[in-house]
């Protein structure tokens, strides 16, 4: 590079000669560079620079670095690659001088590479970010946030027409919503951006919770739902927002894995639920004698499998209890109906080789077996006494007739308790077969039933247990708070009951700019008092003037956000605190005011349009910002 002492006024004067010499014998009137058509006003605008010697050094510089110089010129992304920082980076007179130039092409750039999905290629132009001066950031910045915009506000529309039940989306395509949503919010491309995008991810998550709802409530999709959910928890989301997600996935996930489980289970479910419907009918066969105790002992061997039913997990227990009952209820009707005891004892004895039953049904089966072991031997007694004399076999057959009799009342009974545990297992195949074709609400409660076992007694049983139910867990969907949009004015103090009341003296002022999205906390945090000496608030879109701030020196703090509650707790343990877009951030380095003989500071910064936007500021956590 040239030292600029050698470029006198007379060698810029040949070389204007000669530039505007080549472009009188250009064709066009232009001087060609790099593509650029430049005419004779644009290179005498560029000359009358070289005046100024700061700017010559920067011409200077640029013609050495030639990667520099042509992606200024035609956004050339070499740049990018093996970026070096020379010492010149540092001036901020140098930022500014290029950054009216640099912003735009930093913007396409980063748009395209954001499109595009290009990490890499992504992190390294957001290193070069310094060369943007603040003036400028939301030139640098302008596609990608509309790029999300977009992407967000079509989001919307979809989330509108499912829960207006006019979406283009069906059972059979839902899932296709995640890809979408994917590809729209990738999570890397998005973890990438830096602070300058946070309110717009916060809003992006919400929006994607929000669909979720949606189709929770019109298509009932448990893992649409979680996977949407699942994606919002990659995303880096900081704020009050991100437990609510968190919650709310953990609900969802826990409904999807027993849907998965109950679908699972469908088959087994409705196998034996085929047996317990075929049950019922045989037991009215027998009480009709249409069907013979052998023939029904024939078709329960064919049917049911005890092993395999002993081999059901813990999850079938009340299938297990259902085929015991019904074996038990078979043996009370073939004993009413036909007097076979060696058939009911063969019944119920299968009935008790089933394992993991309830203690109560495990206690009445048992009882039973006990009755009809009883019966059997009162019958074989009374039949060998037949054998011997005609009339003790004649009294023996009237005991055993008025048993028969005595023990009608209690098969009626049990036999109908034993129906409703029937009704319950088919209403839970209905139920696993409807379930992709129902839908439910998040505010809906749903209910499961307790199982109601048939008394197993040979006697009269007049107990009727009905059926109980337990309340689900319900997913809550977030609920617009009564404090959305509220407001504190211009210059409140919310924080004093966490940092004292402020301390003002002197006559230095700071004037807040804030042209953002988010209401703001502005603190004043004194070196020299250890202590935040100020909280004021400032909303956005709005500017105010911090007055009588004595001399020292200061760190300057913000906390951004939306929707004040007067009612929430904050991380200091007062009341107040903002409901979303939640940040904190620090202006690097620290700020001094003069307030002496000879004047005093009037200092002004400006808060950009999201939390942490203002790039000499850096991201700091609610313990930082509230530790006094």
């Amino acid at each position: 590079m040239a030292d600029s002492s050698q470029i006198d006024s007379d060698t810029i004067k040949k070389a204007k000669r000669r530039l505007f010499a080549d472009i009188d014998l250009s064709d066009d009137g232009h001087y060609n560079y790099y593509g650029l058509q430049l005419s004779k006003g644009d290179c005498e605008r560029a000359i009358n620079e070289l005046s100024n010697i700061d700017l010559k050094e920067f011409y200077l510089y640029l013609t050495s670095n030639k990667k520099l110089n042509e992606f200024l010129v035609y956004g050339n992304e070499s740049l990018f690659d093996n970026f070096k920082q020379d010492s010149i980076f540092k001036l901020a007179d140098f930022v500014n001088f290029i950054s009216p130039y640099y912003a735009p092409k930093f913007d396409k750039a980063l748009s395209t590479a954001f499109e595009d999905e290009d990490v890499e290629l992504l992190k390294s132009i957001l290193k070069t970010s310094f060369l943007v001066s603040q003036s400028n950031v939301n030139t640098a910045y302008k596609t990608v946030s509309n790029i999300l915009q977009n992407r967000l506000t079509e989001l919307s529309e979809i989330r509108t027409d499912i829960k207006n039940e006019e979406s283009i989306y069906d059972d059979d395509d839902i899932h296709e919503v995640v890809d979408l949503v994917t590809e729209y919010f990738p999570t890397e491309p998005l973890n990438c951006l830096p602070n300058y995008f946070q309110s717009q991810i916060l809003k992006i998550a919400n929006e994607i919770n929000y669909l979720n709802v949606a189709i929770w409530n019109n298509f009932d999709n448990t893992q649409v739902c979680q996977d949407l959910l699942e994606h919002i928890l990659t995303l880096n989301i900081d704020g009050l927002n991100k437990p609510t997600f968190q919650n709310n996935y953990e609900i969802v996930k826990r409904k999807n894995q027993e849907r998965i489980e109950q679908e699972r289970n469908a088959p087994i479910l409705r196998k034996y639920a085929g047996y317990l419907i075929q049950s019922k009918s045989k037991i009215e066969e027998i009480e009709n004698k249409t069907l013979t105790p052998s023939s029904l002992l024939s078709w329960v061997n064919s049917s049911i499998s005890i092993p395999d039913v002993n081999r059901l997990p813990q999850t079938f227990d009340e299938i297990k209890n259902q085929v015991a009952l019904s074996l038990r209820a078979m043996s009370v009707e073939v004993w009413n109906s036909y007097s076979n005891i060696d058939v009911s004892i063969d019944l119920i004895n299968k009935a008790n080789s089933i394992t993991g039953l309830k203690p109560e049904t495990q206690e009445n089966l048992l009882d039973a077996k006990k009755q009809l072991t009883e019966l059997k031997t009162k019958i074989d007694i009374a039949n060998l006494v037949r054998q011997r004399t005609v009339s003790t076999t004649t009294q023996t057959r009237t005991n055993t007739t008025t048993r028969s009799t005595s023990n009608s009342s209690s098969s009626n009974n049990s036999g109908c308790l034993w129906l409703i545990g029937i009704a319950v297992v088919i209403g839970i195949i209905v139920a696993i077969s409807n379930s992709n074709n129902s839908s439910s609400s998040y505010n809906d409660s749903s209910t499961n039933n307790s199982y109601t076992n048939p008394s197993t007694n040979y006697s009269n049983d007049n107990s009727n247990n009905s059926p109980t139910t337990t309340p689900v867990e319900e997913y809550t969907p977030p609920v617009e708070s009564q404090y959305k949009g509220n407001q504190l004015k211009d210059g409140a103090s919310p924080l004093d009951g966490c940092f004292g009341k402020g301390i003002y003296s002197g006559n230095a002022t700071l004037t807040i700019d804030n042209g953002g999205s988010s209401d703001a906390i502005v603190c004043l945090y004194s070196i020299d008092n250890g202590r935040t000496i100020r909280n004021e608030y400032v909303r956005k879109n709005s500017s105010f003037t911090m007055s009588n701030i004595a001399q020292g020196t200061y760190k300057i703090r913000v906390f951004y956000g939306n929707d004040w509650n007067p009612t929430l707790t904050n991380s200091c343990g007062t009341k107040g605190n903002f409901e979303s877009d939640v940040h904190f951030s620090e202006f690097d380095g620290t700020e001094y005011f003069e307030d002496s003989d000879r004047g005093y500071t009037m200092a002004t910064i400006t808060l950009y349009t999201v939390a942490g936007g203002n790039a000499s500021s850096s991201s700091i956590d609610q313990s930082t910002f509230f530790n006094n």
